[in-house]
């Protein structure tokens, strides 16, 4: 499973509610991305379901734990991330507030990984993490 599913199979779904999970392996994009060091598998799991015409909501759950440096030592640091998204897709260009499906198609693994740099601080310092 890629998390990426044709509108076709999509509609199979009559308008139901569909839950799927699955992990997904962001190794490569961290690449070139000098402050996170690592990242350990992310787990998301959801809720899709069709919401008018060809619009689909979905509600994620995704985790994961980035190792980033710390700002002052440059140690290694565990930076969990555990957020909730809903998100909207349409194949509508004038739906503002949706993710633009693309040649009838919808893939998650890019917004999961929007989201996951979106939760990435600036800057962290070990001490305000663990309090210690």
């Amino acid at each position: 499973m890629t998390m990426k599913w044709s509108l076709q199979q999509l509609h199979k779904h009559n308008g139901r509610p569909f839950s799927f999970s699955e992990n997904l392996n962001f190794e490569e994009e961290i690449n070139g991305i000098s402050d996170i060091l690592g990242i350990s598998e992310v787990e998301v799991s959801g809720v899709g379901q069709n919401v008018g015409a060809d619009d689909f909501e979905f509600d994620l759950h995704i985790k994961t734990v980035l190792t980033l440096e710390d700002a002052r030592t440059l140690d290694s640091v565990p930076y969990p991330i555990d957020i909730r998204v809903r998100e909207v897709f349409s194949p509508d260009p004038k739906h503002a507030d949706a993710y633009f499906v693309e040649k009838n198609t919808i893939d998650l693994r890019p917004l999961v990984w929007e989201c996951i740099l979106l939760e990435k601080p600036m800057r962290v310092v070990k001490e305000e993490i663990t309090g210690n």
